[in-house]
């Protein structure tokens, strides 16, 4: 593939005429104070080896192609460290909501007072699939802004597509501050949107290190093949509250449709046509020094997997 090609990783550089830094060192917002109208802009760390910034720009790439409202994210090195930037999403009449407010807001006998994720990793088994669809339809929250044709879905049923991009990337994280709702002041009115979605770097396999993805790859073994390990995922919501266990990524998403086949069959209809050169080349396009061969194989066989587990259910 030619340079030209590959997605771009922009280079932030410790000049302080260029950057206003703000925030914790593991991730800062900046803007360009060359540029008056430069928006605010966010840089978030990669851990060590993980691959959270290449996982992280794939799923944007996919969500395009799917045509799901997402943040949109550049692979970005600052302090000879890797991450990803995004744009501020939130113009200066509105301001974001996580999940977790919103939800105990909605119903605080029922849903626990909001803890920030990154101190409490621990499960919420309130934070079900029927109770996120049912305030976003109860609200009357309205779709994202988005340059895509939503042909007329509602937010719940734009998060039915969140829940599809969940299942196909195996990401495991759609906690309850990794969904939000983003509140515009208008005319002295609050008008509430679900927020385009975003965060997806825990997916893909991107965690795995190269022995056990040829392992997988190659195996004979059909309980340690790719096939398996995606049937493994676990998606941050549950079925029921008194689960121990949050559901599976696919498992959340034929449920959700249950109750919006429209939704269904919009956001299947945009995966079915989503080919497998197209899925390869989201993949092609990370730099070879970021990932590795077997790395980008083993990603891109994750996906394949996923989308014929979710195209059995498309009628």
């Amino acid at each position: 593939m030619e340079v030209e090609d590959l997605y771009n990783v922009q280079e932030l550089t410790e000049n302080a005429e260029l950057y206003e830094q703000l925030g914790t060192k593991e991730k800062f917002w900046f803007r360009d104070l060359s540029s008056p109208d430069s928006q605010r802009t966010l840089f978030k760390y990669s851990r060590s080896n993980t691959g959270e910034h290449w996982s992280e720009k794939c799923a944007e790439q996919l969500c395009e192609l799917l045509g799901i409202p997402h943040v949109k994210y550049e692979i970005a090195i600052h302090n000879e460290r890797y991450g990803v930037v995004s744009p501020n999403i939130v113009d200066k009449n509105e301001h974001l909501v996580m999940g977790n407010e919103l939800l105990n807001k909605d119903d605080p006998e029922e849903y626990p007072v909001p803890v920030d994720f990154a101190d409490n990793k621990q499960k919420v088994t309130s934070h079900t699939v029927t109770r996120v669809l049912a305030f976003l339809a109860r609200s009357k929250v309205q779709s994202p802004k988005s340059d895509f044709d939503l042909n007329g879905l509602g937010a719940a049923e734009v998060f039915c597509g969140y829940l599809m991009l969940d299942a196909l990337i195996s990401n495991q994280d759609r906690h309850h501050e990794n969904w939000a709702v983003i509140v515009e002041t208008k005319n002295g009115k609050a008008v509430f949107r679900l927020c385009p979605t975003y965060d997806h770097a825990a997916s893909l396999g991107r965690e795995l290190l190269d022995r056990e993805r040829v392992e997988r790859l190659q195996t004979k073994d059909k309980n340690r093949s790719v096939e398996i390990f995606v049937q493994k995922a676990r998606s941050q919501l549950y079925k029921f509250k008194t689960d121990r266990k949050p559901m599976k990524t696919v498992d959340a998403f034929v449920y959700a449709v249950q109750k919006y086949p429209s939704a269904k069959k919009y956001w299947l209809s945009k995966l079915d046509l989503l080919t497998e050169a197209n899925i390869k080349r989201v993949f092609d396009r990370i730099p070879p020094d970021l990932i590795s061969d077997v790395g980008r194989d083993f990603a891109y066989r994750v996906v394949i997997e996923n989308r014929k587990r979710l195209l059995k259910h498309h009628e």
